[in-house]
């Protein structure tokens, strides 16, 4: 998962009820509320079947030919990567899906009417 990646999806779990709170339109954006939604069941199901997500699969193979070891880079990978079992990334992103449709139900997108 790239970094960015990374940033967009976990943010969101923070901004949208901060969000609602300050009345910030772009959090109640119905289309970007159902990416975040599909997003995070994708690597919920790649999660529970094994599968490799295809981003990191490419991630992997430009880190392989040219890999970067400044500082940020250094950080940034230890920030992102844990090196934990399996089931405990399973179950974490079991939680965060439940967590991301409470989040639906509880502040809800602005959906536009014609």
């Amino acid at each position: 998962m790239s970094f960015y990646h990374c940033y967009f999806y976990n943010f969101r779990f923070f901004l949208i009820p901060i969000g609602y709170k300050f009345n910030w339109d772009w959090v109640k954006n119905l289309k970007l509320r159902i990416c975040h939604c599909g997003m995070m069941t994708f690597v919920t199901l790649e999660s529970l079947l094994g599968i490799t997500c295809p981003l990191t699969s490419f991630e992997n193979s430009l880190r392989g030919i040219n890999e970067s070891t400044s500082f940020i880079s250094y950080w940034i990978h230890q920030i992102i990567y844990w090196n934990l079992p399996s089931q405990f990334f399973i179950i974490l992103y079991c939680i965060v899906l439940v967590w991301t449709f409470l989040l639906w139900k509880l502040f809800p997108p602005m959906i536009k009417k014609c």
